[in-house]
């Protein structure tokens, strides 16, 4: 079976990252210059307080707002107006600081890189966003990689050599006009993704609805045929929509609580049968991090961890 193609354009005003699986667009992650996530970026920070009832320190690191650093309970403890460094391990998002931790994911000697420096201060930059989209695929998964510049190739060959050893044969330029899939396809791929409603193979269709606090998911039977029975024919949508649902929300990039509401199956053994599919679905998106039992109702509550941007933010900057 074919593996995953990877297109990278990288300029001076943005870079843009596509993964095609098969014959469908399965993520994407786009950057405009000066606006790319801290996440992975180590800062010599400074504590402003402490907050007892959230057991956790609130760090400047220069950023818009204080960072949340969580203290162990045990070992030596920070005081206000202390100099420590720390690692973005969650992106800030609503009116919440970036999530930090002291237990630091790098091998670069970061105390020497402090010396001499004042808080606050960036260390180590937070990753390019083409290393942090390649850092998450197995090298075995991806049958190519492909840069619309020449300039790019050596030091992303030489990257995937350092951190992704199988990767780096597979990095070469194509201009973006020889791509197949061709920057079109790719451009409808994703004007299909900020579409509310997704048709499922065989008939049916997903209406999913982003809202402030959650992101809804109905699925409904629409144009199914009801040959072999409303029952039959609610199954086989259900089970359509449990393996097309994880693959819509990686590539939305939809995160926090999803609440899908299935067809009503009266057949126990049948909700069961739904719900093992979702669940072997989500195997396929590291970002799912819990999948809930179903109600009677075929109602199912996921947890995909926030990861940047949604695809609709991302596109929306890509043409503002």
């Amino acid at each position: 079976m074919m593996g995953d193609q990877v297109f990278l354009s990288l300029n001076d005003e943005r870079s843009e990252f596509y993964r095609w699986s098969g014959d469908h667009l399965a993520q994407v992650a786009i950057e405009r210059k000066g606006e790319g996530s801290p996440l992975g970026a180590i800062y010599l920070g400074r504590v402003l307080r402490i907050e007892p009832s959230l057991n956790a320190a609130f760090v400047e690191i220069g950023l818009d707002r204080p960072g949340l650093l969580p203290i162990k309970k045990q070992g030596a403890q920070p005081s206000e107006g202390d100099a420590v460094i720390v690692q973005v391990r969650r992106e800030g998002r609503e009116e919440k600081g970036v999530r930090l931790s002291a237990s630091l994911r790098t091998l670069v000697d970061t105390t020497a890189l402090a010396k001499g420096k004042q808080a606050p201060a960036l260390l180590v930059p937070a990753p390019a966003l083409w290393q942090s989209a390649l850092e998450k695929l197995a090298p075995e998964q991806i049958e190519s990689i492909t840069c619309d510049r020449r300039v790019d190739v050596a030091p992303i060959t030489d990257w995937c050599r350092r951190h992704r050893p199988g990767m780096e044969g597979k990095v070469a330029f194509l201009a973006e006009r020889d791509w197949v899939p061709s920057r079109a396809d790719i451009n409808d791929a994703v004007a299909e993704a900020l579409e509310e409603t997704v048709l499922l193979p065989g008939g049916g269709q997903l209406l999913i609805e982003p809202v402030r606090t959650l992101t809804a998911i109905d699925v409904n039977s629409a144009s199914a045929t009801a040959e072999k029975g409303i029952e039959r024919t609610a199954l086989a949508v259900n089970l359509a929509a449990a393996r097309e649902i994880p693959r819509q929300l990686a590539l939305r990039n939809l995160g926090g609580i999803i609440v899908i509401d299935f067809i009503d199956l009266e057949n126990r053994n049948k909700r069961e049968q739904v719900l093992s599919t979702l669940r072997e679905a989500v195997g396929i998106d590291p970002a799912i991090e819990w999948v809930g039992n179903m109600s009677r109702l075929g109602l199912v509550e996921l947890l995909r961890r926030r990861t940047g941007p949604t695809l609709q933010e991302m596109w929306q900057a890509r043409h503002g």
